[in-house]
């Protein structure tokens, strides 16, 4: 009879046990639960967009220099014309020249010589039946002709500003004074001045 009060209060126990093994359950959990606030703020960009490089010679992409010709040149002989360089694109661009003869040219076009002079006029006179074309302004290059072939006139790259920029450019085209005798009666029938611009940073 005795013996009853002793299990009551290892029941007792037990209970006390489990709830205080809930009670740190639920303390654990509740430490987890903890409240925060957020907010975000937005910074906003302008506008991007693409430049624009245009080169144009006298006002157009194709331009025939009907005055930069000679038919009967004599050794010595040359003939000279301008033509303005323009940039009318949004970007500042420097520009490249090339001289380039067709296929099928003859050996004469490897005796002719083009030069490009900056800024000054173009003069062609006749002194004792020779005719002579020459520029005034500063000499920027010279370079003979190949026959069937492209070779770098303005090899050094020359900066034209955005917009209104231009170059006045005085070229001469002359047969070498040492033209062999056997270039007589050859025609080249054209010789291409290849403007090449570039914007931005080069390799």
């Amino acid at each position: 009879m005795r013996l009853a009060p002793v299990l009551r209060r290892h029941r007792t126990g037990v209970r006390v046990r489990a709830l205080l093994c809930l009670g740190g359950i639920l303390g654990i959990g509740a430490v987890g639960t903890l409240a925060a606030w957020n907010e975000k703020a937005t910074a906003t960009s302008g506008t991007f967009g693409t430049g624009t490089i245009t080169l144009q010679l006298d006002n157009t992409k194709t331009l025939a220099m009907n005055t930069l010709a000679a038919t009967n040149l004599l050794p010595g002989e040359s003939v000279a014309a301008m033509v303005t360089v323009q940039n009318k694109g949004t970007l500042p661009l420097t520009y490249t020249m090339a001289a380039t003869t067709p296929t099928g040219s003859p050996p004469v076009a490897s005796q002719l010589f083009v030069a490009t002079h900056s800024g000054g006029t173009a003069t062609n006179t006749t002194t004792a039946g020779l005719r002579s074309g020459s520029c005034s302004g500063t000499k920027v290059a010279e370079a003979p002709l190949a026959a069937a072939g492209s070779v770098p006139v303005i090899a050094t790259p020359r900066p034209v500003v955005a917009r209104t920029g231009t170059e006045l450019l005085c070229v001469s085209v002359r047969l070498a004074a040492s033209a062999p005798v056997n270039v007589q009666n050859q025609t080249l029938s054209t010789v291409r001045l290849v403007f090449t611009a570039t914007a931005g940073r080069q390799s």
